[in-house]
């Protein structure tokens, strides 16, 4: 399985950042054979390409995602996993065993009344 995963630097040691838009990096993780590709970019729609490019199942992010970037990860059909403040490797093994909780919309969008883009207490009511 191909894990995307939204980084502060291009190490297996740096952590999810609090924003889908403000990451510098994207880590690529095989979780077939734990190899990771990683990629530094020029803004967060080139996070995106190279996430679907890549034929990711899973994105491992904050729900801190804005709709141009959420809308299309979701239309790829890729499952995108809150994970902000984990380690590289840490977000990746809990996105592989399902373990993470799912963000069902972006930061503020319409099927979410808190706001906060994740399932958590009062957000928008989609069970995990």
């Amino acid at each position: 399985m191909k894990i995307a995963v939204m980084a502060s630097s291009v190490s297996r040691e740096a952590t999810v950042p609090d924003s889908f838009e403000q990451s510098p990096a994207v880590l690529i993780v095989e979780t077939d054979t734990w190899e990771i590709e990683d990629s530094l970019s020029a803004g967060p729609m080139d996070h995106v390409q190279k996430i679907i490019d890549s034929r990711c199942e899973a994105v491992v992010c904050s729900g801190h995602i804005g709709k141009d970037c959420f809308n299309p990860i979701a239309d790829a059909s890729i499952t995108r996993y809150e994970g902000a403040g984990l380690n590289v490797m840490e977000a990746s093994v809990l996105a592989d065993r399902n373990r993470l909780s799912i963000i069902p919309e972006y930061e503020g969008g319409p099927g979410c009344s808190a706001g906060t883009g994740t399932c958590e207490e009062d957000g928008c009511g989609v069970s995990d």
